[in-house]
């Protein structure tokens, strides 16, 4: 009996992982990502206890605002537009996007945005690996 009361004590606990996780955009704190981003990271592994493989953020980048030249240095992304408009700077090409659109970015490709809607850039945005700081590279311009 003293052997199994001890064992319980000493061995370490093992947080189970959840089967599903529901947040509340509204309720997730701010970080600033990617340049000048406004980013809540909705669902990630270290903030969540699960094993994912990926990242969702919800981002937003305020009206007249550009953020810095960035890159992932091993990650890809996905990008969901939910509201205003923006040009997405990648690699060497222009993009204008609104709402519905998504794109993809592989990579070690250079990115920014320019918000040149009426009102606030937001759109989802899908990392694989997760995103982590480690791994962008803020560029000078």
């Amino acid at each position: 009996m003293w052997l199994v009361l001890s064992l319980m004590f000493i061995m370490p606990l093992q947080a189970k992982t959840p089967d599903y996780i529901v947040k509340k955009v509204k309720n997730i704190p701010v970080i600033t990502a990617g340049g000048g981003y406004m980013v809540k990271e909705v669902i990630h592994p270290k903030n969540d206890n699960i094993n994912s493989g990926f990242s969702l953020a919800y981002i937003r980048l305020p009206q007249g605002k550009k953020t810095e030249p960035h890159i992932l240095k091993s990650s890809s992304q996905a990008f969901y537009i939910l509201k205003g408009k923006a040009i997405l700077h990648i690699g060497k090409d222009k993009i204008e996007v609104s709402p519905g659109t998504a794109v993809y970015i592989a990579p070690g490709v250079v990115q920014w945005t320019e918000n040149i809607g009426r009102g606030d850039f937001v759109f989802l945005c899908v990392v694989s690996p997760p995103w982590r700081a480690s791994d962008e590279e803020v560029l000078k311009r």
